[in-house]
């Protein structure tokens, strides 16, 4: 089962606003990102970090089939104020399967590709607890990598002593690297939209 979890975080001091719900050819971005999920995953959990952001999301979203869906959930985290750490806690909670793809809403060029690509290198490396796609420089991309339901324990370890770089969890498991030009697909499919100027150089 391929479980994926949609984290939205605070607001953007760049970008002025909610990243996710800022507007990128026509549609929010966190429309681009549930549309490519949703071609591919067997369950999609949205989480949102509190009340204001819910009913913003259920408002932006109530045009779309993603809300009347079986296989999508949106949450609040039930952690509050913890950053990405926090929503991961709170997707993999709430998860069917044993192990979820973790995905910004900041990032609309997450492709199905990259999604199918993931959980098949998760599944022919058993041996494995999370898989992190990492640059040629070392720099990785972990929130666009998978992690065991396990980790709920780990992370709240990690945020009972105020950790809450997801980077403190990834020391925690058995990791799997993925070179990102061994996948066969488009650089930007990891791109974030953090600023105005990002947008820019995409247009």
């Amino acid at each position: 089962m391929k479980s994926v979890i949609v984290l939205c975080g605070g607001l953007s001091t760049r970008m002025g606003q909610d990243k996710g719900s800022m507007n990128y050819h026509g549609k929010p971005m966190i429309v681009h990102v549930l549309e490519s999920l949703n071609q591919v995953a067997d369950e999609v959990v949205l989480v949102l970090r509190n009340e204001v952001q819910y009913n913003k999301y259920k408002n932006l979203l109530s045009k779309n089939a993603f809300l009347e869906s079986s296989n999508f959930k949106i949450l609040k985290d039930t952690i509050k104020d913890k950053g990405p750490l926090g929503g991961i806690y709170t997707g993999i909670s709430a998860i069917n399967s044993d192990k979820a793809l973790i995905a910004p809403c900041d990032s609309p060029f997450i492709s199905k590709e990259l999604v199918t690509q993931l959980f098949e290198i998760s599944k022919n490396y058993p041996d494995f607890e999370s898989f992190v796609p990492i640059w040629s420089d070392g720099n990785m991309e972990p929130l666009h990598s998978i992690y065991p339901v396990r980790s709920k324990e780990i992370i709240e370890d990690l945020l009972l002593k105020d950790q809450k770089n997801v980077k403190a969890l990834i020391k925690r498991l058995n990791v799997k690297y993925i070179k990102i030009d061994e996948f066969d697909l488009p650089k930007k499919s990891f791109l974030n939209l953090n600023s105005p100027q990002d947008i820019s150089k995409v247009e």
